[in-house]
């Protein structure tokens, strides 16, 4: 349902006699002084702009002091400044300008009064020169309200004048020149008197709210519903939650309310065929406010809402919806598992799958030195538009993305469209992110969002601290990068900045869990600053801030570089982290061996925790290594982690390897061997095969086992085209199950196929399982299943 422009009454209205007087107008040039930071600009052919100083008159008879703007018609005349950063620009009602004009001024002359925000999004009001009065013609250009948004007219972008335009404006200016098809030549000067921003007149407080609507009509149980409201009032500062509010209380079928916050919101249209991240998105329409809910019971639920602006309290009419059951039972949330402490769960206690791969950003630079060969580019946003449906196809069902300063981020130093440094939150990047969840959800894959990575805040490597918002060198207030860790106002920015994020992206099932930072021992200005307790304490007080506002509880992790040796106990057994999150990534020159033994004795490491480990990075070192050990370390790797108790299968890092060398069988094999496999509660061995260099790992339960046997002659060399050995004749013995009729399935890694199946019989004196394994190159799994 939309309603337009409907009334929310207060409880007293003010009368207008209890106003204070009016506001003066704040002039914002004074030509007596010189033209200041005026200038004529003109466009060569090559669209490249031209600047030339401007002059000044000074005052004379009845006229004042002005700006001297000599046309040549039917040549245009342009003339641009910078804003003055004069706050009542915050406030004004409108922009007035003066110009005193020549007798003989041509009637046909037209006036285009312009503007450029630090978006580069340019708006422009264009009109006939309105006829003088005393020789003064009087041009008025309104900032605010419904007014500005009708009158000033959008190029190249569909996103009307709102409320941040003349807090991020960039330049403004007028043009002068003849009507169309007019061509009669004129010489003469104009005189621009002053230019004022005019305040807007004592009012009653606007408390309406337009367009309010919520789609889908009829949600599903687990489907996120969205709310949409577009207040006729301003917000000064649309990100603070504490001037700018919005809370939607729901009260579901049972009884129970539940409140989630609302976020701010604008809208673009995305072009999939442009892969600049800056250009591939227009602006379109006005900003509202949404929003979002999932509600996870059928039934009716009743939504009420409360906003505030700038202290004038709304009060919208509460609205009903109905949730449906869909035609898929909804396994809710994903949660760490409470009984089985390696493994994750849904609401209703099925046990979660997690296959994922690292896409932290469409293109790491990294790549073009592994695989200088390479065709890959970086597509932009259009990357996750194909890889999420490919992964679907193949069973990839986690990836992790970055909210990197080169791809996510909401606060950065202005050097791309939308960043307007720290409590500015990027619109454009903030889209991506929501079409990114978008496409997980059509596709079925969990994301684990990561909030900060390393480099933001860290001298050691990668750093970013030169261009942080935060840096006080930047416009921020931080002298030191480690004093993100303990200064209040940082903590108060970095509270407000998860206040956004949950409101508008925890209402999706399909976001897997927070990870606060990557390779947090990389921040600060040393390897071991992370030890400092400041880390420690930041990690306890954002995580507990989160699991108060994030009504579904997603877990949160943090993440530690190279290997879960480099975990700090101090941070990682905090009880407000739910899981642990590193990198597998050996010394260069250990090879792949390295990497089997990281994983394991990670698993044992967790463990003695009892958390979770996710391995989101692995192949290679963190300088990769050749493409033999790459390649290879594909299957080695997901497989030793399934056979480790991995909750989450280890992340490949190289991506675009896997695109690239079309390699996702390892992927489909592995989601068709173990997807449906609970392994909960499942015993992990590994061993030797006696006489072999074949290494044999097992889960085990009474009545079922699962084995992988791999070739350590094929997988530890670091010789890049060695050429795997045919084994025949290999037997094992497993633990035998509970006694019962089996059936022992031989599966085929490369092709994903159960290449043959043999029955078998286990009786009460049988202390072990003797298997003869099928002629096998690199490695075989089995499945010992009761029938």
């Amino acid at each position: 349902m939309r309603i337009k422009s409907f009334l929310i009454i207060m409880g007293v209205f003010l009368s207008l006699a209890s106003f204070a007087a009016d506001p003066e107008p704040v002039s914002i040039t004074d030509f007596s002084k010189g033209a200041g930071d005026w200038q004529h600009r003109v466009w060569k052919d090559d669209r490249t702009p031209q600047t030339s100083p401007l002059s000044t008159l000074p005052a004379e008879g009845d006229a004042a002091a002005a700006l001297a703007l000599r046309v040549d018609f039917p040549a245009r005349m342009e003339v641009v400044a910078r804003p003055d950063g004069n706050p009542a620009w915050l406030t004004a009602d409108s922009l007035e300008w003066r110009f005193r004009l020549p007798d003989d001024l041509p009637p046909t002359t037209m006036i285009t009064i312009f503007a450029k925000d630090n978006d580069h999004l340019w708006r422009q009001i264009r009109r006939r020169m309105p006829p003088a009065r005393d020789g003064v013609a009087t041009v008025t250009a309104p900032l605010r309200g419904r007014s500005a948004v009708q009158t000033w007219e959008c190029h190249g972008h569909n996103r009307p004048w709102n409320s941040l335009t003349t807090a991020n404006l960039f330049e403004f200016g007028c043009i002068l020149e003849l009507d169309t098809g007019e061509t009669t030549p004129y010489a003469g000067t104009i005189r621009l008197e002053s230019i004022r921003l005019l305040p807007a007149a004592a009012a009653a407080p606007i408390t309406q709210v337009s367009d309010f609507s919520y789609q889908p009509r009829r949600p599903l149980v687990g489907e996120r519903i969205e709310f949409t409201l577009r207040p006729e009032a301003w917000p000064a500062a649309p990100f603070d939650s504490s001037q700018t509010k919005l809370l939607a209380t729901i009260t579901t079928p049972a009884g129970k309310t539940e409140t989630v916050r609302g976020f701010y919101f604008e809208d673009f249209l995305y072009n999939p065929e442009e892969w600049d991240k800056t250009r591939c998105l227009i602006p379109d329409g006005e900003p509202c406010f949404k929003v979002r809910y999932c509600p996870r019971h059928e039934g009716e639920h009743i939504a009420r809402f409360q906003m505030e602006i700038d202290g004038q309290a709304y009060e919208i009419p509460e609205t009903r919806f109905v949730v449906r059951t869909g035609p898929e039972n909804f396994r809710g949330f994903v949660y760490c598992d409470p009984k089985h402490d390696q493994f994750f769960t849904y609401d209703n206690g099925m046990p979660f799958w997690g296959l994922g791969i690292n896409v932290r950003s469409p293109f790491d630079n990294r790549y073009r030195e592994v695989a200088p060969y390479s065709a890959w580019e970086d597509q932009g946003l259009a990357a996750y538009d194909h890889l999420f449906r490919k992964y679907r196809d193949y069973g990839i069902n986690v990836v992790e993305v970055w909210m990197c300063s080169w791809w996510l981020a909401l606060e950065w130093i202005n050097d791309a469209p939308g960043f307007h440094g720290v409590g500015h939150y990027n619109q454009y990047r903030a889209w991506m992110l929501d079409h990114i969840l978008r496409l997980a959800e059509a596709n079925g894959i969990y994301l684990i969002v990561v909030i900060n990575n390393h480099g933001k805040f860290g001298m050691t490597y990668d750093t970013e601290w030169s261009r942080n918002p935060y840096n006080k060198a930047n416009g921020g207030f931080l002298e030191k990068c480690e004093e993100y860790f303990t200064d209040e106002r940082a903590h108060e920015a970095t509270r407000k900045l998860l206040d956004y994020i949950v409101a508008r992206w925890s209402a999706s099932p399909n976001l897997m869990s927070w990870k606060l930072f990557t390779e947090v021992d990389l921040t600060g200005p040393s390897l071991e600053f992370y030890h400092d307790p400041s880390v420690a304490a930041w990690h306890r007080d954002m995580g507990a801030y989160l699991k108060t506002i994030d009504l579904y509880k997603h877990p949160i992790s943090t993440h530690w570089m190279l290997s879960y040796q480099r975990i700090n106990d101090a941070i990682a057994t905090l009880p407000e982290l739910d899981f642990i999150s590193t990198d597998a990534y050996y010394s260069l020159g250990n090879g792949t061996a390295s990497l089997v033994k990281m994983l394991r004795n990670g698993t044992a490491f967790a463990k003695a925790r009892k958390k979770p480990l996710a391995i989101t990075e692995f192949g290679g070192s963190s300088y990769a290594d050749n493409m033999g050990n790459l390649l290879k370390q594909i299957p080695i790797g997901m497989w030793t982690g399934f056979f480790n108790e991995a909750g989450i299968i280890p992340m490949y890092w190289w991506f675009a390897l896997v695109e690239e060398k079309n390699l996702y069988h390892h992927y489909a094999t592995l989601n068709r061997f173990g997807a449906a496999e609970d392994r909960r509660g499942m015993a992990a061995t590994a061993f030797t095969i006696p006489d072999t260099a074949l290494e044999a790992n097992l889960l085990c339960r009474p009545d079922r086992i699962l084995g992988w046997v791999f070739d350590r002659d094929f997988y530890f060399t670091d010789l890049e085209n060695n050429s795997a050995v045919t084994r025949d004749n290999v037997s094992l013995k497993t633990p035998a199950p509970q006694p019962g009729n089996y059936d022992i399935e031989f599966w085929d890694l490369q092709t994903g196929a159960v290449i043959e199946t043999k029955p078998c019989q286990v009786t009460a004196d049988s202390p072990d399982l003797a298997i003869t394994l099928p002629t096998f190159q690199r490695d075989i799994a089995f499945k010992i299943i009761s029938r």
